[in-house]
């Protein structure tokens, strides 16, 4: 899941054209070569920056995020009101500036590249008339409320334990977190983790397996034990396992990626029963929504920051993935797929991340309904309660400002919807006992 920012650049070694951006400034320390730039993020995740003055290639820049800085080194001259990539930019990767997505790559940039018409698909006028025409259907939820405490800085990975009654959910990052409320009486527990927790599912009597950014692990919600299974990326620190879920046959598919870069350094991985670790599918930015159709033939994983949901043909009894093919392309519309869901009418659910909206989409892909949410930031979705008839989404607070959160007093809770269909039991784990 990523927010968005956006940067403007100063030279050191140059007058200012104005004095409001000579307030951008920030004077480089007398160590610094003359050509030392200085650069002010002036909101989060922006992926280009725009020269204010012409830039000579092997140039030094420092990009500031308030007390963060970090640096690179422009690979080619950028002429002034040219944009640039301040972290390398994977082809296909959405790419914002101000806030605002304004186009496609068409190819990998490195760090301190011009990103420019002949690597960037812009969105075009009719995008921008679409996106509208989306926006202008979606509908107003019916009655909506919140469970509560905790309020999560990145809730995700919601699942519902009928034969306790429970919902269980995870806080992924800066308060890692396992989170439970049993729903009849409202009592709650919260486990702290030590570390990045990107889902889990059920995996017996009061047993969850857990997707931290050390590797998968099985959880005693008894005992608050973690039981340590494998790291499929023992080489990789700079990844961290995202969302998961287990298809029809009880296999642990999971997602991996680089939170901190533009880089398709992720892959798409399956825990089998036997506790063996298959590499499936390199070369993702941000692998969620894993989901699967009535019928079994059809898994669903979005890639949310290049703004596609994915169709792989599959193959239940072996847990191999055919044919890929487009199933939604978002490109064009605020926000991305995020974490997804399955109704008992085979319509996918999906939380549009910084959208502010759920999607349900029939299963040709088209958009049969627009629900939109009083959060900017619904992370994931998963049916629960009674006849799995609610719908319950975990949402986010990360990256938002403090007058956004005032305006979203539900952002980081879980919400409540009934969306007038029910869903269909989640799969647990299906472990045999067997180790690897």
């Amino acid at each position: 899941m990523a927010d968005s920012r956006s940067l403007k650049n100063v030279a050191t070694d140059a007058p200012a054209p104005s004095a409001a951006l000579a307030a951008m400034c920030t004077p480089a320390p007398a160590s610094h070569a003359s050509t030392r730039l200085e650069a002010r993020l002036l909101q989060p995740n922006d992926d280009v920056a725009t020269a204010l003055f012409d830039l000579a290639a092997g140039a030094a820049i420092r990009v500031a995020n308030g007390p963060l800085v970090h640096e690179l080194t422009l690979q080619e001259d950028i002429r002034v009101g040219h944009k640039f990539a301040v972290r390398a930019l994977a082809a296909g990767l959405r790419i914002r500036k101000y806030g605002e997505f304004i186009g496609r790559m068409t190819c990998d940039v490195p760090a301190g590249a011009w990103v420019h018409v002949h690597n960037l698909a812009t969105s075009s006028r009719h995008s921008t008339q679409h996106e509208r025409a989306w926006y202008e259907q979606a509908q107003a939820p019916g009655a909506i409320r919140a469970l509560g405490e905790p309020r999560c800085c990145v809730g995700e990975s919601p699942v519902f334990d009928l034969d306790t009654n429970r919902l269980y959910w995870v806080d992924v990052r800066e308060t890692p977190a396992i989170h439970m409320i049993e729903l009849r009486s409202g009592a709650g527990q919260s486990w702290p983790m030590t570390e990045d927790v990107g889902s889990i599912a059920l995996a017996g009597h009061n047993r969850l397996l857990v997707a931290l950014r050390s590797g998968f692990a099985f959880f005693d919600c008894t005992t608050g034990a973690l039981t340590p299974i494998l790291d499929p990326e023992p080489a990789m620190p700079q990844t961290r396992l995202n969302d998961g879920k287990c298809d029809p046959l009880g296999r642990f598919w999971c997602g991996s990626m680089n939170p901190d870069s533009g880089i398709a350094e992720g892959s798409l991985y399956v825990l089998d029963a036997d506790l063996r670790c298959r590499h499936v599918l390199p070369d993702w930015l941000t692998p969620n929504g894993m989901t699967w159709s009535l019928d079994g033939a059809t898994m669903f994983v979005a890639d949310t920051r290049r703004g596609f949901i994915h169709a792989f043909a599959f193959d239940p009894a072996t847990g191999t993935l055919g044919e890929r093919r487009v199933f939604a392309d978002l490109g064009a519309f605020p926000g991305g797929p995020d974490g997804a869901t399955i109704d008992c009418e085979g319509y996918l659910w999906s939380a549009q991340f910084e959208g502010g909206c759920l999607i349900r989409y029939a299963p040709d892909g088209s958009m049969e309904r627009v629900i939109r949410l009083p959060v900017s930031k619904p992370a994931s979705c998963a049916f629960g309660g009674a006849g799995y008839r609610q719908l319950f989404v975990s949402t986010a607070t990360r990256g938002l400002s403090d007058q956004r959160l005032r305006a979203e007093p539900l952002a980081g809770s879980i919400l409540v919807l009934d969306v007038g269909v029910a869903g269909v039991p989640p799969v647990a784990f299906a472990h045999s006992g067997v180790t690897r």
